[in-house]
């Protein structure tokens, strides 16, 4: 492999996982600016202690009030296990990376990224030709590790499970993006 096809490759990857992840820069600024604003808080009361001296008491008695309103701890704890499990969903929010409903697929020569929503319509429109349905009459949704397709046959004509099935999945092979599917087929049918 020469180096313009590793930068090539190099490129695609990155461009790929960018397409396919979500950014995470609003999170991790909205973590920085509470971090920054607790700080310069602790950092405004230190100075506050160490200028005042006489406001030591007063900070103390403060803190005296707000600890005898709370009744016996309780809210103190809740509000502290609360602010906990905000801090630890912002730290979690900004540091973990977050997926977009998309699928990524590389050859030597090209990079597709196609969203999932493409590919639950795809199905959509082969199952209904194939089943000879109405498209409304049809819903997909593809996950992470799973196809799920739901079919609302006319009432009194039975749907052919299997073919429906092997439909969804010829769809997602063809198209580079094979996926275990899982068929629903109402009980009630539909007047058309």
């Amino acid at each position: 492999m020469n180096s313009a096809s590793k930068r090539e490759q190099s490129v695609y990857r990155r461009v790929l996982r960018r397409e396919t992840h979500s950014a995470r820069t609003t999170a991790a600024a909205v973590l920085a600016t509470v971090l920054v604003v607790l700080l310069l808080a602790v950092l405004a009361l230190g100075v506050w202690w160490l200028v005042a001296p006489g406001s030591r008491g007063e900070l103390a008695d403060r803190l005296a009030q707000v600890t005898s309103r709370a009744d016996d701890g309780g809210t103190l704890v809740a509000v502290g296990v609360l602010a906990l499990l905000v801090g630890l969903a912002l730290v979690l929010a900004a540091v973990l990376p977050g997926r977009l409903r998309r699928r990524a697929r590389r050859t030597d020569r090209v990079a597709l990224v196609v969203d999932d929503g493409v590919l639950a319509d795809a199905v959509v429109a082969a199952v209904a030709v194939r089943c000879g349905l109405d498209r409304r009459q049809i819903s997909a949704s593809v996950g992470r590790r799973r196809t799920t397709v739901r079919l609302t046959p006319t009432s009194g004509v039975p749907v052919d499970r299997q073919a429906a099935a092997d439909t969804a999945a010829a769809v997602l092979d063809r198209v580079g993006f094979p996926a275990p599917q899982r068929l629903l087929v109402a009980d009630q049918g539909v007047i058309s």
